[in-house]
Formats: structure tokens, C-alpha cells, sequence
């Protein structure tokens, strides 16, 4: 699962907010979103006409290309049903030379959401401004403008951050689209690091281990990776920016340093240590100093912590031998203080992921033969299904925003990543690597 002073000149350059356009002074944040509430679906169609570009010197194609990551963006967010461009092909022009809004016009076309996009090049080097509007058609408002500058590298990184704008509007929650998420892909050698954005795009190596790795985990604060490593011939833990760079060791005790999990405050990170003759659950403080959690002669590992760091859900086969269950235990007292099993679908339960709410476990079930995921409700009690269906499904990490669940399907010999979000009826599939995805962690929120 999951200082590098960030090469995100992103936050400097393409996430300083400029402006915000004034929203209309009869309704509050709160007013808007409560009638947003009302009037909307399950999914809402919005409307992206295509960008008008301001001024000289402009690359047309760069409009067009920003126009189709942001429509798609949406899209896999599925809450929202991009509106088929043919059908308000005439209008689009219209909209950029009136002062208003023909709210009318557009809600005939059954369009309730409506974002319009302007673009401009700087006088000087190879700066863009984008400027974007978005409005609420079935209620005859305007929502929210944002205004964003940045390198014509960082398009990209634009449209998903006025993606994540939008599902924000709608739903109180900022979306994913800017997130990322790593994974391990197999090699001759052992496995190697990569990470790809939300979307698919992006696809970059990060490592060079030449050997085997294992259990990468995102920081709270997205500036690192730590992970498992068997390059110097021992399994050890190793911290690493999430470029790639930066690699070093944290822990080197003699056995296994795996199953690393960090803290929700980042502090403290959970992990699995051998160095008594037995797989138990520690946790490591920033000095480097261990606690011991657990105390029992079966295999106890991958650590989960919960969002208010008070709690850590784990896998145990203390219930019997090759017979792993989920348990949850205090954080600071281990199971000395006793531990709660949560699994009893199945004989053979984990990789257990606690949601950044709170309000759900998901972890690895076998049922039927297959791995499933399924996920916990610690304040119902209640077990729901998240997979069905052939092939096996494995190793859950929550989206920052607790709506998606990204894990490992295996049919045959084929491994891949998929995103399915949660109470939604398909998956997407994430990484087309030809040796197989696994083993992937989910990053935060970046700054903004």
C-alpha cells in the first residue's frame, strides 16, 4: 500500500489561483449545493463547448487537446454525461461573443452543466493562461470561474485540476483527477516501480532495483514512496521521492522490514519485522524508534491505519493456520489490549485498506476460488461485495477522496490495475503494461 522539495514549480506557476469570477450574490455555497442536491441525478450532462483562444501566437491544437482530457476527466468521474458535441455544435460560438449565458437554449438541448474555456499565450516564453467558467443550467447560475497559468507542459495538470474543480461543485468533495497512483510491474529480475495518472496517461518507471519489491505506500503528504527491496539482498525498507529520485534506506534489520503502512499525520509508519523469529506488526517513529504491537506465535501483517489514527486493521492467521483473517487492534496498546476479527465470509482474508472516512474496510476475500474484494462497515458491522465475476481480484487502495478503490485483477496470466468506483457497477482498467500491474497505492491530494 503506501523532502523533496517539490519540483511541483506546478504549484507555483499552475496552481496559484489568480481570480475567482464573482458568484451570484442571491445564493450562498451552501444554497448551491443543497439545490444542486435537489435538482440533480445520478449523473449530470454537461456541456464542454470547445476553447477560444485569445490573442497571437496561440498553438489552435492545444485548446482542442486541454478540451478532451478535461471532457474525459468528467467522464470517468461518473457522476457526469458529457453532452455529444454535434449536438449544440451551432451555439458554441455564440457563447463567447455575449455577455450572457442563453440558459434557455442549452437547457432544451437537456444540458444542465455547462463549463466554457478560454485560453491565451503570454507575450513572452511558453506560458499559457487558461480561464474557465462553469454554470449550473438548469438553475440559471453561474458557479465558479478559475483562472490558471502555467508552461504549455502543464496542460495537463490544468484540466484535471479544474476537473477535480467541478466534481468539487457538485458534490462538496474535490475530485481525483489530479491524483496518481503507483504499482509494481513484474520483471525477469524481480519487480519494478511505476506510476500513471487517473486517467491512464503518464505511465513512468520510477525504479531500477533489478530484484524484487514489494508493498509500495504513498505518504500523507504525496512526497514520498516507501517500499520493500531485496537489491541488497535482504528485504529491506526504502524511502523514495515519487520521481524517482532520492532513493534510501530506512530500515536494514536483519529478516523482514515489509508491509510498510504510514500514519494518517505521517508520522509513524506501520510495518511487519521478522527480527523475533515471527512476522509481527511495529511501529516506527520518525527518530527510528519501534514499538512492538503484536505478540502472537501465528503471522501477523499488512497494517492499515484508520483516518483518525486510533486504530489499525490488520491480517492474522491466529484463527488457525493458513487460515488469514481481518482484525482491528488500538494503535498504541497492540493486541495486548485485545483485537476485533471483522472477516468470516471466508476462510482466506487480506490486504486490508482503511477508507480515508473512516466508514468502510475493503480488503482480499476468496470466494468460490477466486479472490473478491469486499469491503467492512465498522459501525454496522456489515460486509458488502465490491468484485464478482471471473478472475481474481486483490490488494484494494482507496482514492483520497474514498469514492474509488483501485486493486489487482489476474485472469491467467495476465495481471492488470483497475479503478471501480464504489457502489458503481464496472471497472476501468488503469495499466496495459505486457508484464502485468500489482501491488498498487493510491496518492493524496495534491497542494493546491
Amino acid at each position: 500500500m503506501k523532502p523533496l522539495k517539490a519540483k511541483l514549480l506546478l504549484s507555483a506557476l499552475l496552481g496559484t489561483l489568480l481570480f475567482m469570477f464573482p458568484v451570484n450574490p442571491a445564493y450562498s455555497d451552501s444554497d448551491i449545493f443543497v439545490e444542486l442536491s435537489k435538482e440533480t441525478r445520478n449523473e449530470v450532462n454537461i456541456a464542454v463547448p470547445g476553447f477560444v483562444s485569445v490573442g497571437m501566437g496561440v498553438d489552435e491544437t492545444l485548446g482542442a487537446k486541454g478540451r478532451d482530457i478535461l471532457e474525459n476527466d468528467l467522464r470517468l468521474f461518473e457522476l457526469f454525461v458529457p453532452v455529444a458535441r454535434n449536438v449544440y455544435a451551432g451555439m458554441e460560438k455564440n457563447e463567447y461573443q455575449g455577455d450572457q449565458v442563453d440558459y434557455s437554449a442549452w437547457s432544451q438541448l437537456g444540458v444542465q452543466w455547462l463549463v466554457l474555456g478560454q485560453y491565451q499565450k503570454s507575450l513572452t516564453g511558453d506560458n499559457y493562461k487558461f480561464i474557465f467558467r462553469l454554470y449550473d443550467v438548469v438553475n440559471e447560475q453561474f458557479l465558479v470561474g478559475k483562472r490558471y497559468q502555467g508552461k504549455k507542459s502543464f496542460m495537463r495538470k490544468i484540466m484535471h485540476r479544474f476537473a477535480d474543480e467541478v466534481m468539487e461543485q457538485l458534490t462538496g468533495k474535490r475530485g481525483v483527477a489530479e491524483t496518481r497512483l503507483a504499482f509494481l510491474s513484474p520483471t525477469r529480475q524481480g519487480k519494478e516501480m511505476y506510476v500513471v495518472d487517473f486517467d491512464g496517461a503518464n505511465v513512468t518507471k520510477l525504479t531500477n532495483e533489478n530484484s524484487v519489491i514489494l508493498s509500495p505506500d504513498w505518504s500523507p503528504d504525496g512526497r514520498s514512496i516507501v517500499y520493500t527491496s531485496y537489491k541488497d539482498h535482504n528485504p529491506d525498507l526504502i524511502l523514495m521521492d515519487p520521481t524517482g529520485l532520492n532513493r534510501r534506506p530506512l530500515l536494514k534489520l536483519p529478516g523482514i522490514n515489509s508491509a510498510p503502512a504510514w500514519s494518517p499525520d505521517g508520522k509513524k509508519i506501520s510495518l511487519v519485522l521478522s527480527k523475533d523469529s515471527n512476522s509481527e506488526i511495529y511501529v516506527l517513529n520518525r527518530w527510528r524508534k519501534l514499538t512492538r504491537l503484536t505478540r502472537h506465535f501465528n503471522i501477523d501483517t499488512s497494517p492499515t491505519w484508520s483516518p483518525d489514527g486510533k486504530k489499525i486493521a490488520f491480517t492474522s492467521d491466529r484463527s488457525g493456520t493458513g487460515r488469514p483473517q481481518i482484525y482491528i487492534m488500538d494503535a498504541e496498546s497492540g493486541d495486548r489490549a485485545g483485537v476485533t476479527r471483522i472477516s468470516f465470509e471466508s476462510r482466506y482474508n487480506d490486504n486490508p485498506a482503511w477508507s480515508p472516512d473512516g466508514d468502510k474496510i475493503a480488503y482480499t476475500s476468496l470466494i468460490k476460488g477466486e479472490f473478491q474484494i469486499k469491503i467492512y462497515n465498522p459501525e454496522t458491522r456489515e460486509t458488502t461485495d465490491v468484485t464478482t465475476g471471473a478472475g481474481s481480484k486483490e490488494e484494494p487502495t482507496w482514492s483520497p477522496d474514498g469514492k474509488f478503490l483501485a486493486y489487482r485483477v489476474t485472469q491467467g496470466r495476465n495481471s492488470s490495475i483497475h479503478i471501480k468506483r464504489v457502489g458503481g457497477k464496472k471497472s476501468r482498467q488503469l495499466t496495459f503494461l505486457p508484464n502485468g500491474g500489482v501491488s498498487p497505492t493510491w496518492s493524496p491530494y495534491s497542494k493546491r
